[in-house]
């Protein structure tokens, strides 16, 4: 029979040694995060910056204010690589983005609450610098390099909410090869550029395609200036249509009818 010393003994050899395979408080190690996730949170924040635009922190501020809280607690629980709560989180955000994104489609019809001639210009600019991004394509390619479909995807989420703008998207090349060649090469990249934007909710309606091929091309004896060559440019061409006629609600009315919606 074992003494109760020897116990004693064997019992605190045993903790002792599971104690240094146990990390010290403080030091635990976070799991790293989702990649996947923080890019989700970006195109998010794009969102917000979007709603802020059109004149959701004015017209809808509570809710405007409840869905910013929703994308910096998913932000933060990605970072710390709580992964799972971060989901959670983000569909949350994704319910409330579409409750104030429908929101704001019924005030920008029915109300004077957003200043549409503002909000278009800014808009305007916006989506042509994130159209305009340089390393577009790689030599004789036709592929979006990652950056550039980066920035189309948050050029789409601008386009497809403006009825009205028809884009016109132009193919460049570089002057290598035989003009022939660099005609198609030019119209096949801006195929490109068209196909990603429908793809991403765009009105195939909305575009036209041409190419200028290598006949625009600056003098291109260096590799910077060969790939800024490589491009499809966009111009927006905004039709100011006749809209029909339609009641303007005043912003007091919004709580009788937002439940409507």
């Amino acid at each position: 029979m074992k003494s109760p010393l020897l116990l004693l003994v064997a019992l605190l050899l045993l903790l002792t040694g599971c104690s240094t395979f146990w990390p010290a408080q403080g030091e635990i190690p976070l799991p790293p995060p989702n990649q996947t996730q923080l890019h989700q949170l970006e195109h998010h924040q794009f969102e917000l910056q979007l709603l802020a635009t059109r004149g959701a922190k004015h017209c809808l501020p509570g809710q405007y204010i409840r869905l910013q809280n929703l994308y910096l607690k998913a932000r933060e629980e990605a970072l710390h690589g709580f992964e799972r709560d971060a989901e959670i989180t983000l569909l949350k955000y994704q319910t409330q983005n579409a409750v104030i994104q429908k929101q704001m489609d019924w005030l920008e019809y029915h109300t004077l609450c957003l200043d549409p001639n503002y909000s278009e210009v800014e808009l305007k600019e916006r989506f042509l610098l994130y159209m305009a991004v340089d390393n577009q394509f790689a030599l004789n390619k036709t592929a979006l390099l990652p950056d550039y479909q980066e920035s189309l995807r948050y050029a789409a989420g601008i386009i497809k909410r403006q009825e009205h703008w028809h884009l016109q998207l132009i193919g460049y090349t570089d002057s290598q090869g035989n003009e022939q060649n660099n005609y198609v090469l030019g119209l096949e990249r801006a195929n490109t550029v068209k196909d990603f934007l429908v793809e991403n909710g765009v009105d195939p309606n909305q575009i036209s395609v041409l190419s200028v091929g290598e006949t625009q091309a600056i003098a291109d004896n260096t590799l910077t200036k060969q790939l800024n060559n490589r491009k499809v440019e966009a111009k927006v061409l905004v039709e100011h249509h006749a809209q029909s006629i339609h009641r303007v609600f005043d912003i007091k009315d919004w709580h009788a009818i937002r439940d409507g919606l």
